[in-house]
């Protein structure tokens, strides 16, 4: 009896002793059926029913079995269709499993091949139900982790727009000084050769100026737009200088010294380069964290031996990583900064980048006074 509990049934023949017949059998089996005389009349049926399973004979008037089951995989196609079919219908009844039906049975009815017709029509209605779900799921993961990806990026973009806003400060300052000073000697009109040439410096300087804070704005905001990822081939020498220029004023501000060791020629890689930026800024901001009285920040980048992989090095001289930290660092939303400098997403966020690029990001040295992160990725072939 249990075993069509909760289950709904439509059953479409124009034979109406098989109608009774079979539906008494199904209800006896716990199944909620409903009938329909032709396939008219049972499609507009199931549309109010949205039942599970269609059961529908093959041959009928107005409306035939396979016009019913073309109609319910474009209405409803995740609703399990079973077709009644005569053994000269045999081609009918393959025509049917092409498209998409679970199952046939013939007349005359064996019920106990029509409760196996059944049982095959349940299981591949859960089973459909749960990919649909693992599915879903699927897609909301991806969202949260764009989202995480996003908001990670947005904290370090709080970081970077002050420095960059002292940046673009200097340059605006010297640019406002000449153009007044320009503006108050042509309204006194003393203009001779010797002045002209002058302005013609001046006007030299502030585009030259504007050009550079042009620049630094422009990567900003690259850095922070927001577009799917699309992997070219990515040379290490640009992604460290795309990532100097945005930290430069802040690493002058914390009185920390810059060494890059970054060789010529080194391959390429294949990746992201707005992700593998946004892995970097994050490696880099945390070495500036970790030195609030000034130190050193190296970045250092070649092939491993032997191997066709590149690691860049990002080292510092500041407080180092405790060994009860260690284990921990690149847990999600574990963290060792104090309140207000960050949420614990940075780490976690670059192991899965670098993961997904088929590379990782290592603790190569944590003693008291430096650590050493190691970003690795395979060479582009």
């Amino acid at each position: 009896m249990d075993s069509g509990a909760s289950w709904t049934i439509v059953l479409i023949d124009d034979e109406e002793d098989i109608r009774e017949v079979v539906q008494i059998t199904l209800e006896d089996a716990g199944y909620v059926v409903f009938t329909a005389a032709d396939g008219q009349t049972g499609l507009n049926l199931a549309r109010e029913k949205k039942p599970e399973i269609i059961i529908t004979d093959i041959r009928m008037p107005v409306m035939d079995g396979l016009a019913v089951l073309e109609t319910v995989k474009k209405e409803m196609p995740d609703t399990e269709v079973i077709i009644i079919t005569a053994f000269a219908d045999m081609d009918l009844a393959i025509r049917a499993l092409q498209l998409d039906a679970s199952d046939f049975v013939t007349k005359p009815l064996n019920y106990e091949a029509l409760h196996l017709a059944l049982k095959r029509a349940r299981d591949r209605f859960v089973s459909r139900k749960q990919l649909k779900d693992y599915t879903r799921l699927l897609e909301r993961a991806m969202e949260d982790q764009a989202r995480i990806l996003q908001q990670d990026k947005l904290v370090s973009l709080g970081r970077l727009a002050a420095s960059v806003v002292h940046e673009i400060n200097n340059p605006l300052s010297g640019i406002l000084n000449y153009v007044r000073l320009m503006k108050k000697t042509v309204e006194k009109g003393n203009m001779d050769s010797a002045r002209l040439e002058k302005y013609s410096r001046y006007l030299d300087i502030v585009d030259k100026e504007i050009s550079r804070c042009s620049y630094i704005t422009g990567n900003l905001l690259a850095y922070t737009r927001k577009s799917p990822p699309s992997f070219e081939t990515i040379f290490i020498a640009d992604l460290v200088n795309r990532c100097i220029l945005l930290c430069s004023h802040k690493l002058e501000l914390q009185k920390i010294e810059l060494h890059t060791t970054i060789p010529k020629g080194l391959p390429g890689v294949r990746g992201d380069f707005n992700q593998l930026q946004q892995c970097l800024l994050n490696l880099i901001f945390n070495a500036i964290d970790s030195m609030p009285k000034g130190g050193r920040l190296t970045l250092t980048s070649g092939v491993e031996p032997g191997k066709d992989v590149l690691f860049l090095d990002v080292e510092d001289t500041g407080t180092g990583i405790s060994n009860e930290d260690l284990p921990r660092i690149f847990e999600p939303f574990y963290t060792t900064k104090q309140e207000g400098y960050g949420v614990g997403l940075g780490l976690s966020t670059v192991k899965e980048i670098m993961q997904r690029h088929g590379g990782d990001v290592l603790v190569m040295n944590t003693d008291g006074n430096t650590s050493t992160f190691r970003i690795v990725l395979p060479v582009a072939s």
